[in-house]
């Protein structure tokens, strides 16, 4: 299983305030704009018995880079005794505040970790994801942006909308919030699709209650779809 494979499909995953199994509690994170987390997401077995747990730096760091680097994700993988490791960051909210249920912690190579995430690949086929297609994934939580903050979005020729809630360093390195506004001479979209950014003059809430429709971008990016809005 290649590595690069796995990531495209672990990513869509992405979901700090997601489904877990297990007890579970409901927390909100504040004032987290623009700030830097990371992600381990390990697979259990194979398909199709396969599930992927995700572990999220939030409320625990901003993910040292000098922590994060050292990871190594098929020694974490051996140790843990898992399938395959991957190592998702780092990434940046582009939320003001984001609420959700969320599990227990651990600890992984000196960083702590919130367990965010239970998800089933019950197919090979769920291990592909390509740019610019939608997947459905299992979460209950609510993305909040106040009002006067610029978004990203992502339209669909369909008209449909998607918001982009973080912003990833793992294609493109030196990518940053400022260069957001341009991000779209560095994207390569389908023919049809609209890279854009507005100004909000109301606070928007997208909420997830049970399943959210996601997208990425070719520098995966992620956005969440935003129900009812078009063009």
């Amino acid at each position: 299983m290649q590595r690069t494979r796995l990531t495209i499909v672990l990513v869509g995953a992405v979901a700090a305030c997601a489904v877990t199994a297990g007890a579970a509690s409901a927390r909100t994170a504040a004032h987290i704009f623009n700030t830097r987390y990371c992600e381990v997401f390990e697979l259990k077995s194979l398909p199709p018995n396969a599930q992927v747990v995700v572990w999220n730096t939030i409320g625990f760091s901003n993910c040292p880079a000098a922590q994060w680097t050292k990871l190594d994700a098929p020694s974490i993988a051996q140790s843990r005794g898992d399938a395959a490791v991957i190592l998702n960051g780092p990434r940046y909210w582009l939320l003001d505040a984001a609420t959700g249920k969320t599990g227990g912690s651990t600890t992984i190579g000196g960083l702590r970790f919130r367990k965010v995430a239970t998800i089933s690949i019950p197919t090979a086929n769920d291990l592909v994801r390509m740019p610019y297609s939608e997947r459905t994934i299992e979460r209950h939580n609510a993305w909040a942006w106040n009002a006067g903050r610029t978004v990203y979005e992502l339209v669909a020729p369909s008209g449909a909308t998607y918001v982009m809630q973080s912003y990833a360093q793992i294609k493109d390195k030196s990518l940053r919030l400022a260069d957001l506004r341009s991000l779209r001479s560095r994207l390569s979209l389908p023919q049809g699709w609209i890279y854009r950014h507005r100004k909000l003059r109301r606070d928007l809430r997208l909420a997830a209650h049970g399943s959210a429709t996601i997208i990425q971008d070719d520098l995966e990016n992620t956005y969440q779809r935003e129900p009812g809005r078009s063009k």
